[in-house]
């Protein structure tokens, strides 16, 4: 009778590490797509349920029935949120940039969420940017409050605030114009390392240009240019820093 038991108990055995192999690998499907990619290749799970998301190089301006109008910068996810007890329009921003402009002859504040903090604001023009954990949040017209658990940073016009897992930071002073110039369709670097200014350039693009060079990326670079030709920069790099240059197949670009 054992003998006749033993390749049932098998066949069993069998289905159960099927089973449990089918369940690791539809979990651990699932937190790879809701992972960011490392090179930004692929939206995170956060990005694909978001209610207005924006392209590489796309930007986009929205206004919400009694509420703020909104421009999303490239790479740029929100979602809408229902509005508070106080009646605040609230909104999410889940990845990326965008300008919001408050509409004060409503009287009705706008409460925006980015990871784990809110910015408030009722007379205001305000730009927000969350990227790689951290939320940046500048003033540029009127008056803004940035609160991180019980912390909370009051903002005026030309002020910035940052904040991430490590808390709340102090305001600074910015140059307003600088910070917003891509509403403008422009990009701007001051005395910026080259591997942070590509960085930059990188959420504009599809593809990736990756700098394999330390000493390269330290290297300051100063520049102005258009983002309808952000592809342009490369050459540019190349010929201020005498870098060499690899293109590959999807968009990626080597620099040494």
């Amino acid at each position: 009778m054992a003998g006749a038991d033993a390749p049932e108990q098998k066949v069993q055995i069998g289905r159960r590490a099927f089973m449990g192999g089918a369940l690791a690998a539809s979990a651990a499907a699932i937190a790879y797509v809701g992972a960011r990619s490392p090179l930004g290749l692929w939206p995170s799970l956060s990005e694909l349920v978001a209610d207005y998301r924006t392209a590489p190089g796309e930007q986009r301006r929205i206004v919400l029935a009694g509420g703020p109008s909104i421009e999303l910068n490239t790479r740029t996810s929100i979602a809408l949120k229902a509005s508070s007890d106080g009646g605040a329009e609230r909104i999410e921003l889940l990845d990326g940039e965008a300008a919001i402009v408050t509409r004060p002859e409503l009287r009705r504040a706008v409460e925006v969420i980015a990871g784990d903090g809110r910015v408030t604001a009722t007379d205001a023009a305000f730009n927000m940017r969350y990227e790689r954990d951290t939320v940046c949040t500048t003033c540029i017209v009127g008056a803004v409050e940035v609160a991180v658990g019980k912390r909370s940073v009051n903002l005026r016009p030309g002020t910035q605030v940052m904040y991430s897992g490590g808390g709340l930071g102090a305001a600074t002073t910015v140059d307003v114009g600088v910070v917003t110039a891509w509403k403008d369709g422009i990009l701007v670097f001051r005395s910026t390392p080259l591997a942070d200014a590509v960085a930059e350039i990188n959420r504009y693009r599809s593809g990736r240009i990756i700098v394999t060079n330390a000493a390269l990326g330290r290297r300051l670079f100063n520049a102005r240019f258009p983002i309808a030709n952000v592809d342009g920069v490369v050459a540019q790099i190349q010929q201020v820093f005498g870098a060499s240059v690899t293109a590959l197949p999807g968009g990626i670009v080597l620099l040494g």
